[in-house]
């Protein structure tokens, strides 16, 4: 059968700690929450999902249809973007499956009282912590927003040492920030704004602004939708980067580039991604089938393989991914309470857009 893909396009768009953390993890199926046995071949389902619009997305959907026989639709966009149309959409909603919303983002959505609980066959190979707090998403993947500069046109001597060192006047346009409305952009402002907030209350400083507005107008500014161009970064005109480990991989062998990540004084924030169901979808049986299959090792090993997705949480699926899961060991996670920031992310991220006055 030949594979269909199609996707809308909308908006902007350590190891051996994960290891040991889901070492005591089972594989086995969650039992009873599990899909429907309910017929799903020839179904279609709408997947809102930044990753639709990539490699990634036309990866997704042939699996989906040779795995199970249904027709993948994306929704694609930012992280942000998706939240947004997800809770304008509360009373009328379009889509089957949330997918790659980071957790903060799941959470918004979920308090919203969006998605229908639902806990996939995989479930048991993350840790409780990783699903929603009433079992209404899974997180399934994680990834660092690194901070890293092209070796051949900047030494480390000349480079910096934090995401801080970014405010400094040095760096006025040498470096492009990530969208606000994309998951890469909001992760990255949080890693900052959290170094200065109180952990309990989420209440950032004055330093804290300060520091995030002179990142903000040493960046480059690029206009939303528009793809980041890697030539800057080669040509030296723009030597630094800040994106998603993935992203950076990939930008690395498409462009013959050298590439050092900046292990940041206080760590670097780490999206973590999920998967959840979205209430009265239409297509529930095939919804969950699709979910079963993407979370799965079986699926995961050969995606990440193939596309440099983000490393699976799946304990079975990181004990086959070595080369891959290795590289978060070098990367400290920023310690970032995503429940609390949850809290304050919307009146964050207006701060943000209105020049953080």
């Amino acid at each position: 059968m030949k594979s269909t893909f199609r996707a809308i396009a909308f908006g902007t768009v350590g190891c051996a700690a994960l290891i040991g953390l889901l070492a005591g993890c089972s594989s086995s199926p969650s039992g009873s929450s599990s899909a429907s046995s309910a017929p799903v071949k020839g179904s279609t389902i709408v997947v809102y999902s930044p990753q639709g619009a990539d490699t990634r997305g036309p990866y997704i959907a042939a699996e989906a249809e040779k795995q199970l026989g249904i027709t993948v639709t994306f929704v694609s966009g930012g992280g942000g973007d998706l939240t947004t149309r997800l809770l304008a959409e509360k009373n009328n909603t379009q889509a089957d499956v949330v997918l790659g919303l980071g957790e903060a983002q799941m959470n918004q959505v979920a308090s919203a009282g969006i998605f229908e609980p639902y806990t996939p066959s995989w479930a048991e190979t993350v840790p409780e912590a990783l699903r929603g707090s009433n079992g209404d998403f899974t997180l399934a993947t994680q990834t660092p927003i690194v901070l890293a500069y092209n070796t051949d046109k900047m030494s480390s001597s000349d480079a910096p040492t934090s995401w801080v060192d970014l405010a400094k006047p040095e760096y006025k346009d040498k470096f492009t920030f990530p969208a606000i409305t994309s998951q890469t952009g909001q992760a990255a402002a949080v890693g900052i704004l959290w170094r200065f907030a109180d952990h309990t209350t989420g209440d950032v400083t004055d330093q804290g602004w300060q520091t995030l507005s002179a990142i903000m107008a040493n960046s480059v500014q690029v206009s939303p939708g528009q793809k980041f161009d890697y030539g800057t970064v080669a040509s030296g005109a723009q030597p630094i980067v800040v994106t998603y480990l993935g992203g950076l991989q990939t930008a690395e062998k498409d462009n013959s580039l050298t590439m050092q990540i900046v292990n940041s004084d206080g760590g670097s924030p780490y999206v973590q991604t999920g998967v959840g169901l979205v209430k009265n979808s239409a297509e529930a049986s095939a919804a969950k089938a699709f979910i079963d299959m993407f979370g799965s090792a079986e699926f995961q090993v050969p995606f990440v393989t193939a596309t440099n997705n983000d490393t699976p949480v799946n304990a079975d699926a990181v004990k086959q991914l070595g080369t891959q899961a290795t590289v978060l060991a070098s990367i400290t996670k920023q310690d970032i309470d995503w429940g609390v920031v949850t809290t304050h992310l919307t009146d964050w991220l207006q701060k943000i857009q209105l020049g953080g006055n």
